[in-house]
């Protein structure tokens, strides 16, 4: 993927209501300028893929979409097969992606495994609440500690795609910090239209903790419907979403290219906040 095919990725995924910004592509092309794949038949674009890599450790695919009036022709299947042979040759350890459960047989067929389920949540436009004053978050985590709370709890070093979101004002962090450490930090990508929380991190949080962040970013957010990722596992992070009227509209899985991998701590992320970076 080159610069010039960024309107047409944007065209793309708008008619499929990702809410992919030429801002996110951009971003993606920086973080990993080989790794964003457009399909054409002569000067004709027909689909995308991006991928993301941390590291060795762990690469991510995302964005598959082929165009309505080439689909079924396994246009798809091609970009999968080329991001995937991509992050082998660049050494990725594990390969993995999320992908929604009527997907989920296209990638098994590419040699994906299921392994944990996860929900796609969402909050309607409510109406905006008075806005509180947020002492009650404590000091906030400087990023050194929010970014090893991150890596802890992802299982991978994220800190690129993490500073690159917040330089680009695409997103903010409510977060709280205990001694020197951080334990939970908040990510919210705002638009005019809707919002996203996540990623969304808590390392042994208090009991109420994951209540109160939730609290101060649905008050910063005020109207604005939101959006969110979590494991279907994770029984602490859905209580406190279902509780904050959060209700589930899709349901997908993670998937590992050839093997399972254990990484991370999946009981600490409260929120996948990135379905096509991880």
């Amino acid at each position: 993927m080159r610069r010039e095919d960024i309107p047409f990725a944007v065209r793309l995924t708008n008619g499929e209501k990702w809410g992919v910004t030429r801002t996110d592509l951009e971003r993606l092309i920086r973080l990993n300028p080989r790794g964003c794949f457009v399909a054409y038949d002569g000067n004709r674009r027909l689909g995308l893929t991006t991928t993301t890599a941390y590291g060795k450790k762990l690469a991510w695919i995302g964005n598959v979409i082929v165009h309505r009036k080439y689909r079924g022709r396994h246009i798809g299947r091609a970009l999968v097969e080329q991001a995937t042979l991509h992050l082998q040759e660049t050494g990725a350890e594990h390969i993995a992606l999320y992908c929604y459960k009527e997907q989920a047989s296209f990638y098994e067929n590419l040699g994906f495994l299921r392994d944990r389920p996860f929900l796609r949540l969402r909050r309607r436009a409510a109406k905006a609440e008075r806005f509180k004053k947020e002492s009650d978050l404590k000091r906030p985590p400087s990023m050194a500690s929010l970014l090893a709370a991150d890596m802890q709890a992802f299982g991978a070093d994220r800190s690129k795609l993490i500073r690159a979101v917040l330089a680009d004002d695409a997103g903010w962090i409510l977060g709280f910090a205990h001694g020197t450490s951080s334990t939970s930090y908040l990510m919210v990508k705002e638009s005019a239209e809707e919002c996203e929380f996540g990623p969304w991190i808590c390392l042994d949080p208090s009991s109420d903790e994951p209540s109160r962040m939730m609290r101060q970013a649905l008050i910063r957010v005020g109207s604005l419907p939101v959006e969110v990722g979590c494991l279907r596992g994770n029984r602490p992070a859905m209580r406190t979403l279902k509780m904050n009227g959060f209700r589930a509209i899709r349901e997908g899985y993670r998937m590992f290219f050839q093997e399972k991998a254990k990484i991370g701590d999946d009981n600490a992320q409260y929120g996948l906040g990135f379905l096509d970076k991880g």
